[in-house]
């Protein structure tokens, strides 16, 4: 077999057949004048400007009862919050010193926290230029959250520092483990049992299993208010609602604590060890967390009951099956957003993963999650992922900060999502002739920068490609036609340097799509 060039674009020349693209939009623009075109005004108005109009009144809940206008109305679909399912998101990544295992964002900050360098260094939010180099740890960590102007970081040298971003000088500093600080959780939150507005931070220990509690000021300083011990092993990651603390374990336990009195509540087993976990912003009641297992699951924090979330995970351009698994490893980091959206990361993947919830409204057993994009540009193996606002902020081993701008307010369009549809397989046709006695990978894998499009018509972010056909009428539900692959010729070969054939063959596993006579199209 002629080895092939792999690459994110293709060239296609068919006969007799109509390629369509794979993914329709919904509500396209068809109406709508070109860029170098000026709008045709009709008495005075434009399309345009009536289009919005028009948009304003179904908005508003007027109209004007016109018989046929409803025909011209364009309707623009703008989901609340960042569309994280668009691919028209912006790319930008800045170089550091080492490797980021901590990492905080806020509105004038970047915060990274490194593997072994005991320097933690802030960077600004808008340039990317370094502010601060704060000194002061003996060892790195991977603890770090901004509140306000404030930093809270913790460190492998088992201490607890808080740091004033604007001057770069430290607060304060306390060792109340007796070993790593594994995780940090800062809240600010009315405290029904306290009558007040209050500021909270726990740590999670890891060898010494504790969980400290503290008081916050808001000049930086902060008080240790409680000591929690009950887990068996390292506490990897911590929650605080407005009456608990939700911790999650080595143990493969989940342990629900008063946020007042530091009173143990609940321990909860689950079958793997616990990773990650966060409040579940989509259904009150309920936090959803990460798992040794590459599973996310919903916690009832009223029964306690666990369900697993099986994920609809993509295998091709449009089409899915059913997993258990997220990514290969563990969930190590994972948000879940106010619009429905989940964003996911591993320390064993170097992809960031993008999901859609759904269904969670009336029964929560029948939430559903979906596999949207991947994000492919890291090099390396993920170590750290924080979201703020719009932006996914990552990095992994090669140095480097990616930030993944998502836009906001502009047109929506569902990614199209089949999870039943028959495949187009390409097959190697030979030197000799003649189709390939059997398709042993029905698509082509794609490593080029269109990967990370999701929505352009031929690359795909599942590293695949799938081309849909609209077929004039036959007698057989099987088209012939051309894909034209660039061929890499080693050197010494006779071969001639002339592109490589493939024959794309329509593959139906229904029989009643065979074609009739009477058929105008398939």
């Amino acid at each position: 077999m002629i080895p092939l060039k792999r690459s994110a674009s293709f060239k296609i020349s068919v006969d007799d057949v109509q390629v369509e693209p794979v993914i329709k939009y919904q509500n396209p623009f068809d109406d709508l004048p070109e860029e170098d075109e000026k709008p045709v005004k009709k008495n005075g108005i434009s399309p345009l400007s009536n289009g919005i109009s028009k948009i304003n009144k179904e908005i508003n809940g007027h109209s004007n009862g016109v018989e046929g206008e409803e025909d011209d109305f364009v309707a623009v679909n703008i989901i609340q919050g960042a569309d994280w399912e668009s691919v028209n998101y912006k790319v930008q990544n800045f170089e550091v010193e080492d490797e980021v295992t901590g990492l905080a964002v806020s509105d004038d900050y970047i915060v990274a926290q490194y593997f072994m360098e005991p320097e933690i260094h802030v960077f600004s939010r808008k340039n990317f230029t370094l502010l601060h180099r704060l000194t002061g740890h003996d060892y790195g960590g991977q603890a770090v959250q901004i509140l306000d102007h404030i930093l809270f970081s913790g460190a492998k040298d088992y201490t607890l520092k808080s740091w004033d971003l604007k001057t770069g000088k430290m607060i304060q500093s306390v060792q109340d483990h007796r070993d790593y600080i594994q995780c940090i959780c800062v809240k600010k939150m009315y405290i029904p049992s306290l009558g007040d507005e209050m500021t909270s931070l726990a740590t999670g220990g890891s060898a010494d299993h504790l969980i400290n509690v503290y008081t916050p000021q808001e000049s930086g300083k902060f008080k240790k208010r409680l000591s929690l011990q009950g887990h068996n092993g390292w506490v990897t990651c911590i929650e605080i609602t407005e009456t608990m603390i939700i911790s999650g374990s080595k143990d493969s336990t989940i342990r629900m604590w008063d946020l007042s009195s530091g009173d143990l509540l609940q321990t909860l087993s689950q079958d793997a060890e616990i990773t990650s976990l966060r409040n579940f912003p989509l259904r009150q009641g309920y936090c959803i967390f990460g798992d040794g297992e590459s599973k996310l699951s919903l916690l009832d924090l009223s029964t306690g009951d666990t369900i697993h979330l099986m994920p609809n995970t993509l295998i091709g351009t449009g089409k899915y099956m059913r997993s258990s698994k997220y990514h290969d490893k563990n969930v190590d980091n994972f948000y879940v957003c106010d619009n429905g959206y989940l964003i996911s990361a591993s320390s064993g993947s170097k992809f960031v993963k993008i999901w859609k919830v759904e269904n969670f409204e009336e029964n929560i057993m029948k939430t559903d999650v979906t596999e949207l994009q991947i994000l492919r540009d890291h090099s390396d193996y993920l170590s750290v992922m924080s979201i703020y606002k719009d932006t996914i902020v990552s990095s992994c081993g090669d140095g480097k900060i990616f930030l993944h701008t998502f836009p906001e307010g502009e047109q929506h369009y569902d990614m199209l999502r089949n999870y039943e549809r028959n495949s187009v397989a390409a097959v190697f046709k030979g030197g000799e002739g003649g189709l390939a006695p059997s398709v042993e990978k029905p698509t082509i894998l794609c490593e080029g920068k269109l990967c990370k499009a999701g929505k352009t018509g031929l690359a795909r972010s599942s590293s695949s490609f799938q081309v849909s056909f609209s077929l004039s009428k036959s007698t057989t539900a099987s088209a012939v036609g051309r894909l034209l692959v660039p061929q890499t010729i080693e050197e010494d070969s006779d071969e001639d340097e002339s592109s490589a054939e493939f024959v794309i063959e329509y593959v139906t596993d229904d029989e009643d799509d065979v074609f009739s006579d009477g058929d105008e199209e398939w």
